[in-house]
């Protein structure tokens, strides 16, 4: 019986064998991976993905109507025929602005300028007779109403001009022009505002035209100083502001005077004309000059826009950033005849810094209510879709 012959395996042979078996290993597990790739989702992190965006968030707001007392209060003393007639001319350049503008709450009245010093002199002069005084603060009755216009008109409708009074713009240009009397010869125009903003005299006098929480617009017309006894420019700017919480954006301040450096015979002064007292307030307030000795509609339309500019600024703050090139504004009634899309910069802008939007103080709007409503809508801008440049640039 022969024997099988018996195979042994040397170290060479092994180490050799096992160095096959290892890169066997190798090129199979390199495979699987390979062949795993894009197919196997189990073996791939996941990446980081944005989702469009769809949503867009809409809301309304509401906007009251910003209250505005004006207050013209003008001299009637004998030099101030010219002037006055030069203001009614122009008023109506002023006039357009609130007459047609539907945002603001206004009143407009009219005072006539007082005189302290000479209040009770009973002398009768030669030619002239005895003086002829305004009472402190009471507004002038307005003018310009046809017969059947003032027989139906309450006792406020007549002291004082509203977005309801009928022939505004004539209204304010009649009443404007008051005439002029014998009488006041030491003016003073800032005794009268405050007197109108006195309450028994605002109660009981002015059928409370004066409201506390309103802004206050005050235009003087007058050829002379203020020389209102113990009250300073300064002083006075500083009670007004009182009135209104410390808040001086709710005071405004024009006059409409002569030109000191005028010096034609068309351009007369009482005395040494306007010279400390209103230049001062005009300063101290950063007030509005019209010059009297000029063709001053241009100017008393500038005063206008200044005015709606400073009572009708509104922002709107919004809770989200807005994708702007879906940002949309709508104003009134939704389904109404008045509800009509606001563009982009002429009727509002957007502010990036604060996140409001701002609507054009000039802006003529067709709301009758005492309400605006305001409709906005955007798509927000998430981080996601600003990073994976999903959003529109302008």
């Amino acid at each position: 019986m022969k024997l099988k012959p018996t195979y042994v395996t040397t170290r060479k042979e092994l180490l050799m064998k096992n160095k096959i078996l290892y890169s066997f290993l190798a090129i199979s597990i390199l495979v699987t991976v390979i062949s795993c790739g894009k197919k196997s989702p189990q073996l791939q992190a996941s990446s980081e993905t944005f989702s469009d965006i769809t949503d867009i968030v809409s809301f309304g707001t509401e906007i009251k109507k910003p209250k505005l007392n004006i207050l013209f209060v003008v001299d009637n003393s004998g030099s101030m025929k010219p002037y006055q007639e030069k203001m009614a001319q122009n008023i109506g350049l002023f006039a357009e602005k609130f007459f047609s503008n539907s945002r603001i709450d206004y009143r407009i009245g009219v005072v006539p300028v007082y005189d302290s010093k000479y209040l009770n002199d009973t002398k009768v002069y030669p030619r002239v007779g005895k003086r002829k005084m305004n009472a402190l603060g009471e507004l002038t009755l307005l003018k310009g109403f046809s017969e059947e216009e003032n027989q139906h008109l309450s006792a406020p409708e007549k002291l004082f001009i509203t977005p309801a009074t009928p022939n505004a713009a004539k209204v304010l240009k009649e009443t404007v022009l008051m005439g002029v009397q014998w009488g006041p010869e030491a003016e003073e125009s800032f005794s009268p505002v405050l007197a109108v903003t006195n309450d028994e005299i605002n109660s009981k006098k002015n059928e409370n035209f004066y409201q506390s929480d309103a802004y206050l617009a005050i235009i003087f017309l007058t050829d002379a100083d203020d020389v209102t006894p113990g009250l300073s420019a300064e002083s006075f700017y500083n009670e007004l502001v009182n009135l209104k919480n410390g808040d001086p954006s709710k005071i405004i301040i024009a006059a409409a005077t002569p030109d000191l450096n005028n010096q034609s015979k068309d351009c007369s002064k009482d005395g040494l004309g306007p010279i400390q007292a209103l230049p001062s307030l005009l300063s101290i307030s950063s007030g509005i000059h019209v010059d009297l000795c000029s063709n001053f509609g241009s100017s008393l339309a500038e005063l206008g826009d200044l005015i709606l500019t400073r009572v009708n600024t509104h922002r709107t703050q919004l809770s989200f950033t807005p994708d702007i090139t879906t940002l949309k504004v709508f104003v009134g009634e939704k389904n109404q005849e008045n509800y009509q899309e606001l563009q982009r910069p002429n009727d509002y802008i957007f502010l990036q810094e604060t996140n409001e939007i701002l609507i054009n103080p000039l802006l003529t709007l067709n709301s009758k209510s005492g309400i605006e409503k305001i409709h906005i809508s955007a798509k927000p801008l998430s981080l996601g879709n600003y990073k994976n440049d999903r959003y529109k640039r302008l």
